[in-house]
C-alpha cells in the first residue's frame, strides 16, 4: 500500500498540469476571427483564443505599457498565428491613437512567437532574422527603415532607385494548422446561414459559409455568392480576396465591387485596392478596386506574383524581378 501511495505521488510530481482549460463559449458579438480551426474573441481587458481541434484556450493581456494602453486585434495568419496591436489614446479633435507596437502569438501554446523569422530594413541593409537567433544579410546596402518589403511566401521583393530587387529566403515552410472537423454555421452579425451550411471563415462582420459547392459571403444581411471558393484572405474592412477553380476574386462584401480574374492557381495576390492573377497562358492581369476593367501587365509568363496597394511584383521566366505600377 505504501508503494502504491509513493507511485501515485511520483506521478503527480512528474506529470505537468494542463497548460489551459477547455474552451469557453465566446459571445458571438465579441468574435473577431472564426474558423473550424481557430476562434479569437475580445475578452474583458484583452483577448482569448480557442484551438478547436484540441479544445485549448489561451488568454492574452496587456504586457504593461501603462494604464491607458490596450490591445487591439490585428490579424490571424495560417489559422495559428495571432497578431495583437498595442496602442493607447483615442481619435478625437485634440488627440490621436499612439501606436506602441505589435506582438504575434502562437495559438497552440499561447506564447509569443519568438521562434519565427523576420526581415529588418535600415542602415545595416536588409537582414533576415532566423528563429534561432541567427542573422543573415540579404543586401548590405543601407536603406530607409520605412522601405516597403513585399512577401509572397519565401520570396521577398523591394524597390531600389535602379529597379526591383528580390531574394528567396532560406526559411522553413509554415507548419500546417491542426486538422479540423466541419463546423456548422450559426446566425451571427446579422447573417443567417442557409440550413445545413458550414462556416468556412469569419472576419469580424464578414461571414463566409459553404453548402455543397456553393459558397456565400455575408456582411450585415448582404449576401454575395462566390461559387466554389476555396482560399480566402481578409484585405481590411469589408473586403476579401478568394480563389475558386480557374479564377481569383476580390469582393467588397458591404458595398458590392466584385471582380474576378482568370487564374492558373497559386497564392492570392491582393490588397484592399488591387487584385492580380496570372492565367494558364501566362497572361498576368491586375484589377484596381476603383476601375471598371483589368489591365494586362505581361503576356510573357509570371510567377511569385504579389500585389501592394499600387504595384504588382512578379518573377519573369528569365528569373529577373519585375514591377509595374497600377493606377
Amino acid at each position: 500500500m505504501l508503494r502504491a501511495a509513493l507511485l501515485t505521488l511520483l506521478i503527480l510530481v512528474v506529470l505537468p498540469a494542463s497548460a489551459s482549460a477547455a474552451c469557453r463559449t465566446a459571445p458571438a458579438a465579441n468574435v473577431w476571427y472564426d474558423s473550424p480551426v481557430l476562434q479569437v474573441w475580445a475578452d474583458g481587458e484583452g483577448w482569448a483564443s480557442c484551438v478547436r481541434p484540441t479544445n485549448t484556450e489561451h488568454v492574452y493581456r496587456d504586457r504593461g505599457d501603462g494604464p491607458e494602453a490596450r490591445l487591439d486585434f490585428g490579424h490571424v495568419w495560417g489559422d495559428r498565428w495571432i497578431t495583437l496591436v498595442r496602442e493607447k489614446g483615442y481619435d478625437s479633435d485634440d488627440s490621436s491613437i499612439e501606436y506602441l507596437g505589435s506582438d504575434t502569438y502562437d495559438a497552440l501554446t499561447g506564447q509569443p512567437a519568438t521562434g519565427r523569422w523576420g526581415v529588418d530594413a535600415g542602415p545595416q541593409g536588409i537582414v533576415l532574422r532566423h528563429g534561432d537567433g541567427r542573422t543573415e544579410v540579404i543586401d548590405p546596402t543601407p536603406v530607409s527603415e520605412e522601405l516597403e518589403l513585399v512577401f509572397q511566401g519565401r520570396r521577398l521583393y523591394w524597390l531600389t532607385p535602379s529597379g526591383p530587387r528580390t531574394a528567396l529566403l532560406n526559411v522553413p515552410d509554415e507548419p500546417a494548422p491542426p486538422r479540423a472537423k466541419p463546423l456548422r454555421a450559426r446566425k451571427m452579425t446579422n447573417c443567417t446561414p442557409r440550413t445545413g451550411a458550414n462556416l468556412l471563415v469569419r472576419y469580424r462582420r464578414i461571414v463566409v459559409t459553404r453548402k455543397g459547392k456553393s459558397v456565400h459571403a455575408c456582411f450585415n444581411k448582404r449576401v454575395t455568392p462566390i461559387g466554389d471558393a476555396r482560399e480566402f484572405q481578409h484585405l481590411g474592412g469589408a473586403a476579401i480576396a478568394y480563389t475558386r477553380p480557374g479564377f481569383a476574386g476580390y469582393l467588397d462584401a458591404n458595398h458590392g465591387p466584385h471582380h474576378e480574374l482568370p487564374s492558373a492557381g497559386g497564392p492570392i495576390a491582393a490588397t484592399f485596392s488591387l487584385l492580380a492573377a496570372v492565367d494558364r497562358r501566362g497572361v498576368l492581369r491586375a484589377w484596381a478596386e476603383d476601375r471598371k476593367r483589368p489591365v494586362v501587365l505581361t503576356r510573357g509568363g509570371a510567377s511569385d506574383v504579389v500585389a501592394t496597394h499600387y504595384e504588382v511584383f512578379w518573377m519573369a521566366p528569365d528569373r529577373t524581378p519585375r514591377v509595374r505600377k497600377v493606377s
